[in-house]
């Protein structure tokens, strides 16, 4: 890795989910207005997934019976690559899901999450974002994807 601080390394992590968030913004402006209404209801929806999940584990404890801790940076973070990959094309999808990886890395660079509390929970999300995302019909069947 660079020879970067600590805090320059968590300054890195702290800038990341804001640029996804601003990607997907972008992404959703360009929609065309019926199209936006639904994109943004789906995200909306799979960022709830992500908050009530984490409340769920918070009162069950689900996570500390294995060793582990919910990751809602990696939920988070899921959440907005999986929406930007649907509405992406393949160069898209390979920054977004790259960026993920890399990013998931730093966490376990900084010590925020070790590589069972991100697996664990990216395992237990993505089939729940893969539904919501179904369920709202934004699957674009058409070639006419962005590159961004």
């Amino acid at each position: 890795m660079l020879d970067l601080t600590f805090e320059q390394w968590a300054l890195i992590a702290d800038i990341y989910t804001p640029l996804l968030a601003l990607w997907s913004v972008r992404l959703i402006l360009r929609e065309p207005a019926q199209s936006r209404k639904i994109s943004l209801t789906a995200l909306m929806v799979t960022i709830c997934i992500v908050y009530v999940s984490r409340a769920i584990d918070e009162w069950l404890g689900i996570w500390p019976t294995f060793g582990s801790d919910y990751s809602t940076h990696t939920s988070v973070a899921l959440a907005l690559v999986v929406h930007i990959a649907i509405k992406v094309g393949v160069r898209g999808k390979l920054i977004a899901v790259g960026s993920l990886l890399a990013y998931l890395q730093l966490m376990n660079h900084q010590d925020y999450h070790t590589y069972l509390d991100m697996m664990s929970t990216t395992i237990y999300l993505l089939p729940l974002f893969w539904v919501s995302w179904l369920h709202f019909g934004t699957r674009e069947k058409s070639p006419s994807r962005t590159v961004d």
